[in-house]
């Protein structure tokens, strides 16, 4: 009896090892297979001009604006917007007026991908929508492809009469500008891909490989200066545009937060210049501040945008915000935190700070207050002891 009682745990031993081994081999394959239709979609995709005239199901339209969607964005910006058009009448007068998209009289849709240029980044970075809505339109034609879809990418920016002839045609808003109009139906028949690997194209490291060519790497490091004589902002826009940091603690524990209210000036003491920040008591540094001599603020470079954008959605109370950005913190001879990835950094030793009062306050600004869930600001002026920027 025993032996058999035995027997039957070595038999279920070995069907569950069998079945552990069977579902981790097949998730394996899975993954693999997976892997393998991703390339397979990208090497086999081709332009489709010719369509059969079924119409494209919503769903699958839903699908392919997902798909744009889920695209990589410059600081998470996501400027793209999508004209989705269904209309024959529309679709016809594209074709028609467009030589390049005489396609569109026979397509089920089309989806003209736009970009916003006041959801993105201003100065020079405006330009990055342009690579923002180019990668949402290759992840639409990819994932067209990939349902059995027919789609081409047909060029409007920066032809500056097809974007104005779009934009009228569609009633765009000046900030809109139409980039593409990407055609979609059911194939007509089969398409054959280019095959365009040119090994030519490729180059490493440098355009002709030599690495002795390449200038000694530099990297940026601060300088101290005098604001007194060298500073160059305009204090009235310093705190406005994309913000600025705040950061106080110590070497033990510190928090960092973004700041788009401040001034710039000097009080009480002729040679001293001054900056004034504003700290909520209901936002976690509210305690740093109240606790420390100095604290610091920060200016950064567009390309480190999405700092500015977390520090100021995400509490310290939930994690270390500086480990999830990857930042490197550094500290002054007094201890006050900031960090090696700004371009611009003013260290204050705190003369004053003072709770606002409700007497002091119009009406407009106790109604501010009345409804605003961080509670009532706290102002603190501190006496700039450091200055450094790259």
């Amino acid at each position: 009896m025993k032996n058999s009682t035995y027997l039957i745990i070595l038999l279920a031993l070995g069907l569950v090892f069998t079945s552990y081994k069977w579902i981790s081999t097949s998730s394996q394959t899975n993954d693999e297979q997976t892997r393998n239709t991703t390339i397979a979609d990208i090497m086999s995709r081709t332009s489709v001009r010719s369509y059969s005239g079924k119409e494209v199901e919503s769903e699958k339209i839903d699908t392919l604006l997902r798909a744009a969607m889920a695209a990589p964005t410059a600081g998470n910006k996501q400027p793209w917007r999508f004209i989705v058009i269904n209309d024959k009448a529309v679709l016809n007068a594209i074709g028609t007026n467009f030589h390049s998209m005489t396609m569109a009289k026979e397509a089920s849709v089309a989806v003209v991908m736009c970009g916003d240029t006041t959801a993105t980044f201003k100065g020079d970075a405006q330009a990055y929508w342009v690579q923002d809505v180019s990668a949402a339109s290759e992840n639409l034609l990819l994932a067209a492809h990939a349902m059995g879809l027919g789609a081409v990418w047909c060029g409007i920016y920066p032809q500056q009469d097809r974007v104005m002839q779009f934009s009228q045609m569609l009633g765009l808003p000046e900030n809109i500008i139409p980039m593409a109009c990407i055609c979609i139906g059911y194939p007509a028949g089969e398409t054959t891909p280019k095959d365009k690997w040119k090994p030519e194209n490729i180059h490493y490291n440098t355009w002709d490989s030599v690495a002795t060519k390449l200038p000694e790497a530099k990297e940026k490091t601060f300088s101290e200066f005098d604001v007194t004589k060298q500073w160059s902002e305009n204090p009235f826009n310093f705190f406005r545009g994309d913000g600025l940091l705040l950061a106080a603690g110590n070497r033990e524990n510190n928090n960092a937060m973004t700041i788009g209210w401040g001034a710039l000036g000097n009080i009480w003491q002729r040679d001293a210049s001054t900056v004034t920040v504003y700290v909520a008591e209901g936002r976690y540094t509210y305690q740093f501040m109240e606790n420390s001599k100095y604290f610091t603020v920060m200016q950064f470079d567009r390309e480190h945008s999405n700092v500015l954008s977390y520090m100021g959605s995400h509490s310290g109370r939930d994690g270390d915000k500086a480990a999830a950005l990857g930042l490197h913190t550094l500290y002054t001879e007094h201890g006050t935190p900031y960090y090696a990835e700004a371009t611009l950094v003013l260290e204050c030793e705190l003369l004053y700070h003072y709770k606002f009062l409700p007497e002091g306050m119009n009406a407009d600004i106790q109604r501010f207050y009345s409804n605003f869930p961080a509670g009532v600001h706290h102002q603190y002026i501190g006496k700039i002891v450091k200055a450094l920027r790259k």
